[in-house]
């Protein structure tokens, strides 16, 4: 065996063994968290401990709850129990039906960290999230759901990794009660990604399979930042009641202004699909009306040279492709457009519902764009 060939053999070995350690880390985590899950399901999982108010929190942890009782208490023990406890907890109540509100009252009398804001009316999740965000002290904050768990190390990992290398942004991995680890970050990715390489990966078509996703739940990121994204976003979604892509359209807002994304290969999130969850009950026209906020505000925002433009349609593309909802309606475009058409042409068609053709004439027609 030649030099050149003991080299390949020794860069092999090496790979494999990596491959090895990562296996077992992941294998890890998801035992610890798994069991701490199961603590927290038994029941045994419980705070004595009496925590009083933060004044000066480092982290702010932002949690929209609507008619979530099942489940706040077993996600609060998991905020309340982790290693890192310089935190607020900003509950935003959008006006739940059920005993959220009684449940949190509760658990304030033990941890006056946690503060309770109550809308007057149901705003929905991104509403809420924002008036949390506005109000947040801490320099960093996460966005967990309240029927959720994370992990009991997570809030000191990040912490101490993003004041450490003065990091915005902070992408970490999560697990599903389906027993599968998914916004999986790729080896082959380097740990930090800088502008303009975070900005020049989202556009140009590798986003949701490798750097980016559309999850908010495990992003980890300065409050500067998240301010600054709000200020962007504000003509398209802050005063809307939006159920559909807004996680989308904050996470296309971070990675387009963060300095760095640094991408933390831990588990930090226990994710569980709940079938009652809004998110899973779905609204058509709600859906199309939110897709197509989120298709503005990509296209107004990555336009600065053509090549940016093309291959932000690029990016869409893909993303339609791989959406069932929106890829099932396209097969339609063409059908739904000549009944349309043959519509519009009749004589008692009033001109309230011509308008109402015209505007579904462009919506189709975009659709059928971005599949061309």
């Amino acid at each position: 065996m030649n030099h050149i060939e003991e080299i390949k053999c020794f860069s092999i070995f090496l790979i494999f063994f990596s491959s090895l350690l990562s296996i077992s880390r992941f294998k890890f985590e998801i035992l610890e968290l798994k069991n701490y899950y199961q603590i927290c399901k038994d029941g045994i999982l419980t705070n004595k401990k009496h925590f009083g108010k933060c004044e000066s929190p480092k982290i702010s942890i932002i949690v929209p709850v609507y008619n979530r009782e099942k489940y706040l208490l077993r996600f609060l023990r998991s905020i309340q129990n982790q290693n890192f406890s310089d935190i607020e907890i900003i509950l935003v109540d959008d006006f739940s039906e059920d005993n959220s509100t009684a449940i949190i009252g509760d658990l304030k009398n033990e941890d006056e960290r946690i503060i309770l804001l109550k809308n007057k009316k149901n705003k929905g999740t991104l509403i809420s999230r924002n008036i949390a965000g506005l109000k947040a002290k801490g320099e960093f904050l996460i966005f967990p759901d309240p029927d959720d768990i994370m992990s009991p190390t997570v809030l000191e990992k990040c912490y101490h990794f993003a004041k450490k290398f003065n990091c915005e942004l902070i992408r970490f991995h999560m697990y599903s009660d389906k027993y599968y680890i998914f916004s999986l970050i790729p080896e082959v990715l380097p740990g930090i990604v800088y502008q303009p390489n975070l900005r020049t990966h989202l556009i140009y078509g590798l986003g949701y399979d490798n750097i980016t996703d559309g999850i908010l739940n495990n992003k980890f990121v300065t409050r500067l930042l998240f301010i600054k994204c709000l200020n962007s976003i504000n003509k398209y979604y802050l005063n809307q009641k939006m159920i559909y892509f807004e996680d989308g359209l904050i996470n296309f807002s971070f990675y387009l202004n963060a300095k760095s994304l640094h991408l933390f290969r831990t588990i930090g999130y226990y994710y569980f699909l709940n079938t009652d969850s809004i998110s899973q009950v779905m609204k058509i026209n709600s859906y199309f009306e939110c897709f197509f906020l989120f298709l503005k505000y990509v296209f107004e925002n990555t336009k600065n040279t053509l090549i940016e433009r093309n291959m932000t349609l690029y990016l869409l593309q893909n993303y339609i492709k791989r959406n069932e909802v929106l890829y099932k309606v396209t097969h339609y475009c063409k059908i739904y457009m000549k009944v349309i058409n043959q519509i519009s042409k009749s004589d008692f068609i009033s001109p309230f519902f011509q308008t109402k053709l015209e505007e579904l004439k462009v919506i189709i027609s975009n659709l059928k764009i971005l599949l061309e």
